[in-house]
């Protein structure tokens, strides 16, 4: 073989091992290809699903109409899924509350390796909600555009980006562009301080929320961050309401024409949960701050110590307005108020059918209590008298609360000639009752009932205690001989 032959056998080695090379270069720039186009097809069967399947086709809607803004502020995507969405937000346009940031400024060096992967990744990432945009929506190609599909092997410009959007006008008057109808509320009596001054962010989030109305936190939790009530929810007795957070049952939250915020007038808001109350609304007797719906005149609205959710205990709480009964309790002889018995023993706080709120009339109110009196007083000749003729409600200086002192009581109804030792200036003999005188029977100050007779009635005639009228018996109780000293006369 010669030299010839050896240097073309050669050459043609050399030629094969570069068209195997060069095969080899296209597989693996074909294998790249395919392993680019599993990922992109990967990251839009991704995209896709997860847009559809955690929001459907409004929160592709979504993101592709905010594309640009959501390219960096990723972290808002999971909101849309929230269940309460603010409408700008969800439906329109970020640039609706914000103003659109950012600038471009010219640059002379090459896109450094670093900023083509981010753009690539972002193309990725995006791509498919651009696609499906533009397959849907015949104004899709408008929407979402962003540098993010330029060129990536070279740059003339760069996008600088403020740390800060800053919104489009004062968080104090950009709520009011859509939500103008609450403006009317500006003019209520008694606003909501954040309300009032336009910071409707203190309560909501501007983007999504878990809880309904866009609050940052559960109802319940929302009110106590500003309005800590554990003194009032500590107490011996809370009001549901209270103690549940469920604050917006009674209190709007924005603002109202009713002291301290309320939905209603307290008579209105206080007998929904309470119609048992709201039935006494048509009694002909009303106590004035239950006629003027003033509930809390008596009454803690969150927490007390008293039931029920009384402002002070019985009867402290009533002698706040009835002062002068307070007077009548301390004297020497009273019903026994404080104890066991209470004011509301005997009137009803709200209302009844009977003056003084009392729940009977005549001599019945007073049989409630003492029933034992009723056979002999309605069988007696006092039956036609009330005890009221006779007795104080509350308290007097004499035992037992009569209006005034035994014998000079009975002496309104009865003629004290027939029965007094002395009238005007003439002496009779008639039998002495004047407490100056002392009865050996009942061992006290003698007077009509000390011993003769009982006031609240008897079987005997005349209320006599003892005997029946003319026997002898009820004047020998203490005019009868007796051993040694004598005492009135004997027979």
């Amino acid at each position: 073989m010669s030299d010839r032959d050896v240097v073309e056998e050669d050459d043609l080695d050399i030629d094969a091992q570069e068209e195997q090379d060069e095969r080899r270069a296209r597989r693996r720039r074909g294998l790249i290809a395919v392993i680019l186009l599993l990922l992109l097809l990967m990251c839009c069967c991704t995209t896709v699903s997860q847009v559809w399947l955690t929001g459907g086709r409004e929160q592709a809607r979504f993101l592709a109409r905010n594309i640009e803004c959501l390219e960096c502020h990723t972290d808002l995507i999971p909101d849309f899924s929230e269940p309460a969405v603010h409408d700008p937000f969800a439906l329109q346009q970020c640039t609706t509350c914000h103003v659109p940031h950012g600038k471009k400024v010219s640059v002379t060096s090459a896109t450094v390796s670093s900023d083509l992967m981010q753009r690539f990744s972002r193309i990725l990432q995006w791509a498919p909600i651009r696609w499906w945009l533009s397959l849907s929506e015949s104004d899709a190609a408008q929407v979402g555009s962003s540098s993010t599909t330029a060129d990536p092997s070279t740059s003339s410009s760069k996008s600088i980006k403020a740390t800060d959007s800053g919104l489009i006008m004062p968080e104090t008057e950009l709520c009011w562009t859509c939500h103008g109808s609450m403006g009317a509320k500006l003019g209520d009596e008694f606003p909501h301080e954040p309300f009032a001054a336009g910071r409707c962010t203190n309560c909501h989030n501007p983007h999504a929320s878990k809880y309904k109305s866009l609050l940052l936190m559960a109802p319940q939790d929302l009110c106590f961050t500003c309005h800590p009530m554990v003194g009032e929810l500590d107490r011996m007795q809370t009001h549901p309401p209270a103690k549940e957070g469920r604050c917006l049952e009674c209190h709007d939250p924005h603002a109202s024409n009713y002291q301290g915020m309320l939905v209603s007038s307290q008579r209105v808001l206080c007998t929904r949960c309470h119609p048992s109350v709201e039935l006494k609304s048509t009694m002909a007797i009303q106590h004035v701050p239950f006629l003027n719906g003033d509930c809390t005149g008596c009454h803690q609205p969150h927490g007390s110590r008293y039931t029920p959710l009384l402002n002070a205990v019985q009867p402290d709480l009533c002698y706040q307005c009835h002062d002068s009964t307070e007077k009548d309790f301390r004297r020497p002889s009273h019903h026994p108020v404080g104890g066991t018995f209470m004011c509301t023993s005997c009137h009803d706080p709200h209302a009844a059918q009977y003056l003084n709120l009392v729940a009977a009339t005549g001599n019945n109110f007073c049989y409630q209590c003492h029933e034992q009196k009723r056979e002999l007083y309605d069988t007696s000749s006092h039956a036609p008298v009330r005890c009221d003729r006779c007795h104080t409600s509350h308290g007097s200086n004499n035992v037992p609360l009569l209006q005034e002192r035994n014998p000079s009581l009975c002496f309104q109804c009865h003629s004290r000639s027939g029965f007094d030792e002395r009238t005007h200036s003439v002496a009779n003999k008639n039998h002495p009752v004047r407490g100056a005188h002392y009865d050996v029977n009942a061992e006290a100050p003698l007077t009509c009932t000390s011993s003769c007779h009982d006031p609240h009635g008897t079987r005997l005639n005349r209320m006599l205690r003892y005997f029946d009228y003319h026997r002898d018996g009820t004047c020998l109780m203490c005019h009868a001989v007796t051993q040694g000293s004598r005492v009135g006369i004997d027979y």
